[in-house]
């Protein structure tokens, strides 16, 4: 008798299980399937979603969304087609109290795996906040397995591209008739594989390889940071009707420490106690043949002070780099460059922290490196955090060289071209602010002679350019110091000018002093 009252408990356990089981394939997970795309679809002007399976996780109070794809509208006005496939979405740990009496949608976990998203659409100068749900949002973990992204601008050159990227989201917290901001979230983690996208004017292509992020560290990670020109030195330069740099950098071996990614995502502060660069290959050309656009430039404390969020860094380190500077003069009928090679440099103390109003300190940058591949340079500069007059303190040294090998630059800039010469040794001190620069100088030197070159031709021996070259090198002290005779001091002298950075207000304060060491008459 027990024995068939256990079967009939048994059995009618079985055939429950049976009919809930049957109930959820054939009733609850294809309305769970069709109440999400309807809510979706009916609220979403321009794109339509498609799931092709639901389940229902009964042990994990979840859901499970499988082959879900984003298609646009036919004859939509913003001309987007946007595409996306997801290959599943995993809703764990749903809590159906505060879902049915508070209308609280609160969920432990959601993964979503493989997603892509490809195709063109307007982006929006200015992001607009995306609107949710007239629900309260919460979501403890949002996870992104292989998320793919390629995307193109209808009414730009920008595009954006993501690869194999693996995004972590925890915290988010939505509140009725809220929308989607970088608020919403906690804390994050990140890797990618590749980031990549296209400036809107087409000049630039900017990438960034083997990128991590972990919240728990606060460490981020980059292998290498692209800036890379889309159009060579000439055609750049003739898309812009102005004077205008064109910068092609390649950083690698990149870490930042102590960095909060997900205060920087929704203020925009940048934070660091210590960031490292391996490598810094840096070219930057100019074509001054074109037109200057006058405008005032902020000086580098004030473009730090200006930032829109909290700047605080502590120190940034670059362990390599060499940078080429490269100029086509006005009238040159070639372009010549400068090299630092074998950078090594510290930066201290970049901050914009109000409470150094009150409290003293200082930004300081030391930088080593070989002018040409061959004469050691060492700068330092300290500017008092939140000064007045925005004043630093210039110290460099440059050891001895051939003059001749400035020729690369000179010949093509300057029209000059040195034949015999050494520099012995170079040393100046000067203190520069927003209006001028005073120091003074030490360069030594011997045996200095020199051709004034024909700007369009670069002979040297036509009888104008002999003239040139024979009043030149009168007016030129050729040693310093002549024999018999004291060092010649040289005086740094510059007045500002408010329409160049700060790169021509510090060569051209150098420039005073060397112009004072080298001639009889610095005036003339």
């Amino acid at each position: 008798m027990k024995r068939k009252i256990y079967l009939r408990i048994l059995l009618g356990i079985i055939a429950f299980v049976l009919l809930v089981t049957l109930l959820t394939k054939v009733v609850i997970e294809p309305w769970i399937r069709g109440k999400i795309q309807s809510a979706f679809n009916g609220k979403s002007g321009d794109y339509l979603i498609k799931i092709e399976k639901a389940h229902v996780l009964f042990f994990q109070s979840g859901i499970e969304l499988k082959s879900i794809t984003l298609l646009s509208k036919l004859g939509n006005k913003a001309q987007s087609s946007l595409a996306g496939e997801i290959e599943s979405v995993n809703i764990k740990g749903i809590h159906l109290l505060k879902a049915l009496f508070r209308k609280d949608i609160d969920i432990r976990e959601v993964d979503i795996f493989n997603c892509k998203l490809t195709g063109k659409f307007a982006i929006p100068k200015k992001a607009k906040p995306v609107d949710l749900s007239p629900l309260n949002i919460k979501v403890e973990k949002l996870f992104f397995y292989k998320l793919t992204v390629d995307v193109k601008s209808t009414t730009t050159a920008q595009t954006y591209w993501v690869k194999n990227c693996v995004l972590k989201l925890f915290e988010i917290n939505i509140e009725k008739q809220d929308t989607l901001l970088p608020h919403s979230f906690g804390d994050l983690d990140f890797e990618a594989t590749e980031l990549k996208t296209v400036t809107p004017d087409s000049l630039y292509t900017i990438l960034a390889h083997g990128i991590n992020y972990s919240a728990t560290s606060k460490i981020l990670t980059a292998s290498k940071f692209i800036v890379n020109p889309n159009y060579d030195e000439y055609k750049f330069t003739s898309r812009n009707k102005f004077q205008t740099n064109r910068v092609k950098a390649n950083l690698s071996g990149i870490t930042f420490h102590d960095f909060p990614a997900a205060e920087y995502i929704k203020s925009g502060s940048i934070k660091s106690s210590y960031i490292e660069i391996g490598d810094l290959q840096l070219q930057v050309f100019k074509d001054k043949r074109k037109e200057f656009k006058h405008l005032n430039r902020p000086t580098f404390q004030d473009m730090i002070y200006n930032y829109p969020g909290a700047v605080n860094i502590d120190t940034i380190r670059i362990l390599n780099g060499n940078i080429v500077y490269t100029e086509h003069a006005e009238k040159a009928i070639e372009k010549g460059s400068i090299s630092f090679n074998k950078i090594n440099a510290h930066i201290y103390k970049i901050t914009n922290d109000t409470v150094y109003k009150t409290k003293k300190a200082y930004l300081e940058l030391n930088v080593n490196a070989l002018l040409m591949g061959k004469s050691k340079v060492d700068i330092s500069l300290k500017a008092r955090i939140f000064d007045n007059q925005n004043t630093f303190a210039v110290h460099g040294t440059i050891s001895g060289m051939e003059a001749s090998e400035l020729n690369p630059i000179l010949e093509k800039i300057a029209s000059i071209s040195i034949s015999s010469g050494k520099i012995n040794a170079l040393n100046f001190n000067f203190l520069a602010n927003n209006t001028k620069a005073t120091g003074n100088m030490k360069l030594l030197y011997h045996k200095l002679n020199f051709a004034v070159m024909n700007k369009q031709t670069g002979d040297t021996t036509a009888f104008k350019e002999r003239v040139k070259s024979l009043i030149a090198n009168i007016v030129v002290i050729e040693s310093n110091p002549m024999p018999g005779k004291a060092v010649r001091p040289g005086i740094i002298e510059f007045e500002r000018d408010p329409e160049r950075y700060v790169f021509g207000y510090l060569f051209r304060s150098i420039l005073s002093g060397i112009k004072t060491s080298i001639t009889k008459n610095p005036k003339k």
